[in-house]
């Protein structure tokens, strides 16, 4: 009863003075500012995914408005009550002062939960006009807001309770929180177990994965001790003003039976152990860290490539990274190896400040800031930064000790994997397979009789013309002979790709996939994106993510199989709404309907197909032996010992180029499918995000209108709402005084 008359008092504290409206209209104002300033460089900058672009910053902007307001709002919580008496005035009645301590610090409480609260409406204004906001991202900066919040507030309190003057104890906790927050500014004049130790207990360093979109227990943690150990130590001002006696240090035993020191004396006990005790907790908590990762694509998890990877390594592996600059920089990196020794401990990890370890970069030849080295296993690998894929990708490659090769076809204006031409060009995806430890070589088969012996695929990625039959005959019999076919074709009139394909259960028909329902936003029709898979094929079987097929082809499987052909299963295809529009003059088949003045065939269209081939020419089977619905009839010993010939078709090429191998999940759909034709299954899995090569593709464009009234809604209406009410509030208590 007595904590909820206090909270209820300080309420009415708060909500009846016309300064506190002002310092919440002060502070929506900056609020406003800071997130139409954030949205302007957003888009300025071209449009990075929001969670990582605007909303980061703008949850870093707010640190600063809290900063200001809580000062602001606690400088008066006991230092007004003291320079007036009522405080001693308190005191004479039965009332605990840790109901007192909590009464306050809720109320305080409420009046940030307001303000926050407020500033949702920027988010909400945001939505009206664009639709691609991920509000689940946002949970995590608001908990980092409030938890930070308190911690300000406990130490506004602490401050207040220790002096009479509002101006003194504001400025002191401004002072307090500044200090906190330029802990590792200076990181130059401490050593790297100094500059960890700062990191530890910096107030605005903890703040980091909060503001892009993880909440992890340990910071969850650290902020509840912090504020309750700042809350025990008001609590235990608060109770100083009650003791009484006076005594000189003439010996110890006067000293201690002094009550003023021998309070004192009990409280730096009793607070050391506390200390202690929450460092401990912490340091638990640390070690059982649990992460909660609220953006859409789980950028701040490790993928499950790279968890599988550390589940196979059974020695110790070492990343020594080189850092320099900022604080900043030491935090972003700590932050990914810490997800990589909590997953396997037999990996380890130290970050030296390269500057005051010359001699031991010029070692490993770590010239650049940034640069790590990784052992493992007596082997060592120079990488250019210390990101989760680069970390990955030279696991990948220190496990895995076999080579395959990837031979692809040239000579017929396909897509060229030594060109790094944005939509011609290959580069990327001949880079991805090398990091996963595959060989890239050309081939050209109209120069050679046959492919060669050590290819474990051949790709054939968007000719420009047809291929002649004796370059199709030498694809048949490697294929016939156990090899693996990856053809990636566009729209076109090609003969003898299709009846070729067609030998093995593949159709192709001239028509181009229109999609007005699913696609990119900003994105046109004829751009596809694919979310419907048949996670019956290996290639798709935990497959949770979009595809985009720019400029495609249906691809269906044969109906009934040919002899030879073991399955062929579709595993890629559009939503009901899309179109297969056939070209003029190419022949319908049934089913075909008037769609804007052409014949189309209505979705879900396929646009991929996965087939496996019995190690023999086709047509080798007796008609009775014939397969339906795609299975396989029973085979014989040595058919069964032998494995299956492996062939995935696709509708477009463009997926895989260097323009559009970074878009959702295209990179690991096409990586994927090389693993599966490779016979590499265990390799079949999701692979970790660079954000530094994603592609922007959400892209936030406002027209001038909408920026004036975001300008107007943001930093004028709010905070003038606020104001006009906090001066209806004062009229209207003046009014009843009299």
């Amino acid at each position: 009863m007595v904590l909820r008359a206090i909270f209820i008092k300080e309420l009415r504290a708060y909500f009846g003075l016309f300064l506190a409206y002002a310092i919440v209209a002060v502070a929506l104002a900056l609020s406003g500012f800071f997130f139409y300033t954030d949205i302007s460089f957003f888009m300025m900058w071209g449009g990075q995914n929001l969670e990582r672009g605007l909303w980061e910053f703008f949850f870093h902007d707010l640190r600063y408005v809290l900063l200001l307001l809580v000062p602001a709002i606690t400088a008066r919580s006991f230092a007004e009550e003291k320079k007036l008496g009522t405080l001693d005035l308190l005191w004479t009645y039965p009332i605990p002062e840790s109901s007192v301590l909590l009464g306050k610090f809720l109320a305080a409480a409420t009046l940030l939960l307001v303000v926050l609260g407020l500033t949702l409406l920027y988010p909400l204004v945001l939505s009206w006009w664009h639709p691609a906001v991920y509000w689940p991202a946002l949970l995590p900066g608001y908990v980092g807001l409030l938890l930070i919040g308190l911690v300000f507030i406990s130490v506004g309190l602490l401050l207040s309770a220790l002096t009479d003057s509002q101006a003194i104890a504001a400025m002191a906790t401004l002072g307090v929180l500044v200090l906190f927050w330029s802990l590792t500014w200076n990181e130059q004049a401490v050593s790297e177990a100094w500059l960890q130790f700062l990191l530890q207990i910096s107030l605005f360093d903890r703040f980091y994965n909060f503001a892009r979109g993880a909440i992890d227990s340990q910071e969850i943690t650290f902020f509840l001790f912090f504020f309750s150990f700042f809350l025990l130590l008001t609590w235990q001002a608060l109770r100083a003003r009650r003791w009484h006696g006076k005594g000189e240090f003439s010996s110890v035993r006067t000293f201690l039976a002094t009550p003023s020191r021998k309070q004192w004396v009990t409280v730096a006990v009793l607070d050391l152990l506390i200390l202690l005790g929450l460092v401990g907790l912490q340091t638990l908590s640390i070690r059982n860290n649990l992460r909660w990762d609220f953006t859409p694509t789980q950028t701040l998890s490790l993928s499950k490539q790279t968890r599988s990877l550390l589940a196979d390594l059974d020695k110790d592996a070492l990343l020594t990274l080189f850092f320099g600059g900022s604080p900043d920089a030491y935090q972003r990196y700590e932050d990914v190896l810490k997800r990589f020794t909590a997953e396997n401990s037999y990996f380890q990890y130290r970050i030296l400040h390269r500057d005051r370890n010359v001699g031991l970069a010029r070692q490993y030849g770590a010239t650049h800031y940034g640069t790590a080295v990784l052992e493992y296993d007596g082997q060592q690998k120079l990488l250019p930064g210390a990101g989760e894929p680069t970390i990955t990708e030279a696991l990948f490659q220190f496990l895995r000790k076999e080579q395959k090769t990837v031979y692809f076809v040239g000579g017929h204006g396909e897509k060229d994997p030594r060109s790094g031409q944005p939509q011609l060009g290959y580069s990327e995806a001949a880079s991805a397979l090398r990091n996963e430890n595959f060989i890239v070589r050309p081939v050209f088969l109209a120069r050679t009789e046959r492919v060669p012996e050590d290819a474990a695929l051949v790709v054939v990625s968007g000719p420009q013309t047809d291929l002649l039959p004796d370059e199709l005959e030498r694809l048949g019999r490697y294929l016939s002979a156990g090899g693996s076919l990856l053809f990636m074709l566009d729209p076109l009139s090609a003969p003898n790709l299709t009846a070729f394909l067609a030998q093995y259960g593949v159709r192709l028909a001239q028509d181009v996939v229109y999609d007005p329902q699913n696609r990119l936003f900003g994105g046109d029709a004829l751009s596809p994106l694919v979310s419907l898979y048949n996670t019956e094929v290996e290639i798709v079987k935990d497959f949770q993510v979009g595809t985009i097929f720019p400029l495609s082809r249906s691809v269906e499987p044969a109906d009934p199989l040919p002899s030879g052909v073991l399955s062929a299963q579709p595993f890629c295809r559009t939503g009901p709404g899309a179109w297969a529009r056939f070209r003029v003059g190419a022949a319908s088949p049934e089913g075909a309907v008037d769609f804007e003045g052409t014949k189309a065939r209505p979705g879900p269209i396929s646009l991929a197909v996965a087939a496996t081939i019995r190690r023999d020419q086709p047509g080798s089977l007796n008609p009775s032996d014939q397969p339906t619905n795609g299975t396989a009839p029973p085979a014989g010993k040595d058919q069964a010992a032998a494995p299956a010939a492996r062939l995935v078709v696709y509708g477009d090429s463009d997926f895989a180029s260097n323009a559009r191998l970074s878009l959702l999940g295209n990179r690991d759909l096409f990586l994927n499918t090389v693993q599966w034709l490779a016979q590499d299954e265990k390799f079949i899995t999701e692979r970790p995000r660079d954000a530094s090569i994603q592609r922007k593709i959400s892209t936030l464009v406002l027209t001038t209108e909408q920026t004036r009234q975001l300008f107007l809604i943001t930093i004028v209406a709010e905070p003038g709402v606020i104001l006009l009410l906090g001066g209806l509030v004062s009229l209207y208590r003046r009014r009843h005084r009299r």
